[in-house]
């Protein structure tokens, strides 16, 4: 799961310390447009998992992203 936590870290540019699955998002304040579509593209490229819009904005912690990391 570290290895999970960083690349979502890594996507939004945030500290990996921050990022634990418990978070919500809107806490990060690397959470934003700019945000969202790096970690839907971590998620294409790396899991090969494709988002819709309905899917995205119910995204609302750091777990919803590793259930989708996880699904792969």
């Amino acid at each position: 799961m570290e290895e999970k936590l960083a690349l979502i870290a890594d996507a939004l540019d945030a500290e990996k310390e921050l990022i634990t699955p418990e978070k919500t998002l809107e806490e990060l304040e690397e959470w934003d447009s700019m945000g969202v579509i790096a970690v839907i593209s971590m998620l294409d490229k790396k899991y090969k998992v494709q988002l819709k819009a309905d899917q995205i904005k119910a995204i609302k912690t750091v777990n919803d992203i590793l259930e989708y990391m996880q699904a792969r």
